[in-house]
């Protein structure tokens, strides 16, 4: 028999191990999807620091213990992040952070570097869309990229938590709104939602979506409160809210002009893109290209020529990015 297959009777079956039992597996990718101001990422450090500290879950199921590595594009790890973390009683020696601007997979060698080093059982990346570069855009792209991190997951027995905006395009299920390709939650075995709850708005959702590792979790139930100068998190218990609930309230009005907004703040804070490479990604969104130019001009995104001649290309740059 050729030397790349394997007979099935001579693997050896491994147990399904989870950081956060039937909601979080270990070794594998899990994608978690909200809206801004849900607080997604409140609820991530929380998680991190129980992990870091070795403390039970929030449904009460035992905890795991080992290091964090951060990959975070919205808060100044000088100043929010520390504030959020010694808020949720982290232990500030087992998280690592990364300091400079990586891509995925192009930075893949000094991520599974640093995890190995730390001892890293879970890597958080916050928003996802902003460390994908210019793997951002088509499925076929965003495979090539997630592949290698979900075979680095799983040869290492690390988690991998990506946390992503969710688009405004009004469609009913949930699996398919998240922003971006559906090559993105096509990658991961486990699928989580969280978003307001419709009575109280005050008071957060976190809903299980997707598992191909086992039966739903229940969702539950969260609250976003004050501590120590930075906002933490308070768990509630469970509560009977799905999916359908959370994004009854999303209109279609203005839904695409967000979206082309959404995606472009994203992508384009870890760089500037070629606008080939926007120009693809509008049309598998359904965006039109007159919105994705009008998103552009609300932005104050930059545009330049780079090169001369046929291999010449248009750059897109936010405003504090130099093309």
């Amino acid at each position: 028999m050729s030397n790349i297959y394997t007979l099935m009777s001579d693997i050896d079956p491994q147990p399904i191990k989870w950081l956060w039992q039937q909601r979080i597996p270990l070794g594998e990718l899990t994608i978690i999807d909200g809206d801004p101001a849900t607080n997604k990422s409140s609820m991530m450090l929380d998680l991190a620091a129980r992990v870091s500290t070795g403390r039970e879950m929030p449904d009460g199921t035992k905890g795991i213990k080992g290091s964090i590595l951060l990959l975070v594009a919205e808060d100044s790890i000088h100043k929010t992040l520390p504030l959020r973390l010694e808020a949720a009683g982290a232990d500030m020696s087992r998280i690592a952070v990364a300091e400079k601007p990586v891509t995925i997979p192009d930075d893949l060698d000094s991520i599974e570097e640093t995890a190995m080093q730390i001892g890293a059982k879970l890597i958080i990346i916050d928003p996802l869309m902003a460390f994908m570069g210019r793997h951002a855009n088509g499925e076929q792209a965003v495979r090539q990229a997630l592949t290698p991190l979900k075979a680095f997951a799983d040869r290492s027995n690390i988690t991998v938590v990506m946390v992503r905006h969710l688009n405004k395009s009004g469609k009913s299920q949930s699996m398919y709104r998240g922003l971006g390709s559906i090559g993105i939650i096509a990658s991961t075995r486990s699928g989580l939602l969280v978003g307001k709850d419709p009575k109280d708005q005050n008071m957060r959702v976190l809903c299980h979506v997707k598992s191909n590792l086992g039966p739903l979790a229940p969702s539950m139930l969260f609250e976003p409160v004050a501590k120590g100068g930075a906002v933490a998190v308070e768990w509630r218990g469970e509560c009977d809210y799905g999916p359908d609930d959370l994004l009854a309230d999303h209109k279609d009005h203005k839904a695409k002009l967000e979206d082309a907004k959404d995606y472009l703040i994203d992508v384009l804070s870890i760089g500037p893109m070629a606008q080939q490479d926007v120009q693809t990604t509008a049309a598998e969104m359904g965006i039109s290209w007159r919105t994705m130019e009008r998103a552009k001009d609300i932005l104050g995104i930059k545009s330049r020529r780079k090169g001369f001649g046929p291999g010449s290309q248009v750059l897109w740059a936010l405003k504090q990015v130099e093309v």
